[in-house]
């Protein structure tokens, strides 16, 4: 019988050091332990399937799990170390030295957003022609209900659905579930619930108002029907995940939109336990799987929808096509096809056509949604007969200063200006608002927008630097610092006379209180020498719009027609927001709703 051995090896993943414990007995791996960093919330998931998979073949023959790939490969990459020291192949301390690599010509893969904009831009997505169905098709499977797509709307919608008694077949074009629910923070919008009234002073909030500050923020351009039943419904939601074991545990607010009524505005975002930060979205995708799994719901990984069945006569969807280690499987849906795989983020050939904003992203910001966003539900749903509904903007935030994104963190004291130099936007207003107008005045001028701030606002609350922080940006050239506003001017290519007629006048509203141009609340403070500027870079969280549907999340047609059979739910549905993202827990609140919704539907109709 071969002797048991325990051996240990160190890798660097994308949130610190991954350390795998590796028991063999012979060439078999009998065990695979990580250790790695708490906050790795995404990077869990993909190393939990890892060591699931290493288990089943005993063997580190095996593939990372997309979605995770960073994590997984470095949990891969420590397992093979330890063993090569076991081996003899490396030494000991090699081995437990996160650099070093087995093969040092190998480099990590670092993907890129950008694409050349001038070109023919590629389709991403891996979605084909619809399956035409005829009275004897032969389906390889049958379930009631097919999803597909394993975020919060997704696993939200298989949730209520096999709670009800459907059987439900959840279809993951990744190696892990939750898509870009995961590298949210789990934040969710809703007013009138029992954790307001214990967290805040808003005592007296109501899901109508709710509804009309949305209303108000999306200008004109959301469905009204679809955007009150959101806001009716979300109170219930936030209940549904207390009872899933989600911990409500605090409230805030979204920074200010200019024109909203005071009266309709309250500190609506609910945060749990664990929740608020980058990542923590995970939380959420634990307890839907969790309640998944009592219900009975299945949920495949590897295993993307790639075309729907459907009838062309009746309209119909019956059912649904998925790719699964290189096969074809057709899958009847008795009862309805859900589709819930985001929206359009990370195909540049459907952003430029449809949403600008998201094209312009692609060019020049940091994308952080979930890789496999390639817009093919929508995709699927337009070859079905799909009208596409409310593809304005994006989910668009300043990753580097967080600038707005909440009402605890205020504006420090600087201001935005163009190529012109000059102001064009209230700067302490919610992030997205203020980043669509950036990527018009950018498109307007063909030049990029600056951050301006002087030596005291670092000092001031909400500021992003410290004195030596920023002086390491000002060294790597991430921002640029300059005495006098004419050096200022000239470094940025920007007319001199209208920067410090800019500048002037802001000082005035800082000196006396009140900004006379665009109704600033935070950061006045006079800003002066020496003097800071950034360009103004968005990080992406995601794109607005999908397909049209109704309150009841059934996909129309260009008619407003209801196809028999299909479903639409969050992101990858369109028409509850406007031009831009009105504040942090809106799309969680959405993808929760909607899908239970698609599912209640459902079950409504069965």
């Amino acid at each position: 019988m071969s002797q048991t051995v325990n051996v240990k090896g160190v890798a660097q993943g994308f949130h610190g050091e991954v350390t795998a414990h590796v028991t063999l007995e012979g060439d078999k791996v009998l065990k695979v332990e990580a250790d790695y960093s708490d906050t790795a919330y995404v990077g869990k998931l993909g190393i939990e399937r890892m060591v699931e998979e290493i288990h089943a073949k005993q063997s580190l023959e095996v593939d990372t799990v997309t979605g995770a790939s960073f994590s997984s490969g470095a949990l891969l990459e420590a397992a093979r170390k330890a063993i090569a020291s076991y081996e003899g192949e490396i030494s000991q301390e090699q081995a437990l030295d996160a650099d070093y690599k087995l093969n040092a010509s190998d480099t990590d893969a670092e993907s890129s957003a950008s694409v050349n904009p001038n070109q023919v831009q590629e389709n991403t997505s891996i979605t084909q022609a619809t399956v035409a169905y005829t009275a004897d098709f032969a389906f390889d499977e049958s379930y009631d209900v097919i999803i597909a797509g394993s975020g919060g709307a997704g696993l939200s919608a298989a949730v209520e659905a096999s709670r009800a008694g459907l059987s439900v077949l959840v279809c993951e074009k990744s190696g892990i579930p939750g898509g870009t629910t995961n590298y949210s923070g789990g934040v969710m919008q809703a007013a009138g619930t029992r954790y307001q009234k214990e967290f805040t002073d808003y005592q007296n909030d109501t899901p109508e108002k709710h509804a009309n500050l949305w209303l108000r923020a999306s200008e004109g351009l959301a469905d009204e029907a679809l955007v009150r039943d959101l806001a009716q419904g979300s109170p219930d939601n936030i209940e549904w995940l207390a009872e899933m074991g989600i911990e409500w545990q605090d409230m805030y607010g979204h920074s200010p939109i200019p024109y909203v009524d005071e009266a309709d505005y309250a500190e609506r975002i609910h945060v749990y336990k664990h929740g608020g930060g980058s990542g923590s979205g995970t939380f959420i995708i634990e307890a839907l799987l969790k309640a998944l799994a009592e219900a009975g719901g299945e949920i495949r990984y590897d295993a993307p929808v790639t075309s729907l069945i459907q009838d062309k006569v009746s309209g119909a969807v019956k059912g649904a096509l998925i790719q699964q280690d290189g096969q074809d499987i057709f899958i009847e849906a008795k009862q309805g096809v859900i589709l819930a795989t985001a929206s359009i983020d990370r195909n540049p050939a459907l952003a430029k056509d449809l949403n600008p904003q998201q094209f312009h992203d692609l060019n020049y910001s940091t994308i952080l949604s979930a890789e496999t966003n390639t817009g093919d539900g929508i995709l699927m749903g337009m070859q079905a007969g799909a009208a596409v509904s409310g593809n304005h903007g994006c989910i668009d935030f300043d990753g580097k200063t967080g600038n707005a994104t909440n009402n605890r963190i205020p504006s420090m004291p600087m201001i935005y200006v163009n190529a012109g130099g000059e102001r064009f936007v209230c700067e302490d207003a919610t992030y997205a608002y203020g980043y669509r107008a950036i990527f018009q005045q950018e498109k307007q001028f063909g030049r990029p927008t600056y951050m301006i701030f002087g030596q005291s606002s670092i000092e001031a609350p909400g500021s992003a630097w410290t004195a030596e922080s920023l002086q390491v940006d000002v060294e790597q050239g991430v921002v640029i610092q300059a005495e006098t506003v004419e050096a200022l001017a000239e470094a940025l290519k920007l007319p001199a006379s209208s920067l410090q007629q800019t500048l002037a006048s802001w000082n005035a509203y800082a000196e006396a209180g009140e900004d006379l141009s665009f109704g600033r609340q935070q950061g006045l403070a006079p800003i002066k020498a020496p003097f800071f500027a950034m360009k103004n870079r968005a990080t992406n969280l995601g794109s607005i719009g999908g397909l049209k549907i109704n309150v009841a999340c059934q996909v129309l047609n260009h008619l407003g027609e209801v196809i028999p059979g299909l479903y639409a739910a969050g992101l990858n549905a369109g028409g509850w927001l406007g031009s831009y993202y009105p504040g942090s827990g809106t799309a969680i609140a959405g993808i929760i709703h909607q899908g239970r919704k698609a599912a209640q539907t459902i079950v409504g109709l069965g």
